[in-house]
């Protein structure tokens, strides 16, 4: 089972992604900042997929992404940068610490679905 790590600040936006990615047959585990992000990588190992809050203000989703990107030393770990809108010098940011695609919120479950299925397994994406 493919596991998914959800980095976002708002418990709103984590509680729905969770919801959303257990339907999808992935094992999801939430924290709320990059800080403990990085404790529960620490205990657990890097996941399969991580998605990544990201804001404009704050360069802690970029920091992650790369610090991710360093440990997982070239395995195929998937990092989807969740960002508001098209801001291009933050998602240039995200792609040059390691992003791999972004997901925009809000969404709703068929738009989560369409951003990670070319990333679930193919027995968690039917």
């Amino acid at each position: 089972m493919q596991t998914c790590l959800v980095v976002d600040d708002a418990p709103v936006i984590r509680k729905i992604a969770s919801h959303i990615l257990l339907q999808f047959g992935l094992a999801v585990e939430s924290v709320a900042n990059a800080e403990e992000a990085r404790e529960w990588i620490k205990e657990n190992g890097l996941p399969d997929i991580a998605i990544v809050a990201a804001c404009p203000s704050d360069s802690a989703g970029p920091q992650l992404v790369d610090d991710m990107r360093r440990m997982a030393k070239g395995t195929g770990l998937v990092i989807l940068a969740s960002i508001v809108d098209a801001n291009l010098g933050l998602m240039t940011r995200l792609k040059r610490a390691g992003a791999t695609d972004y997901i925009y919120k809000p969404f709703d479950r068929d738009a989560l679905r369409s951003w990670i299925k070319p990333y679930l397994e193919s027995s968690a994406a039917a």
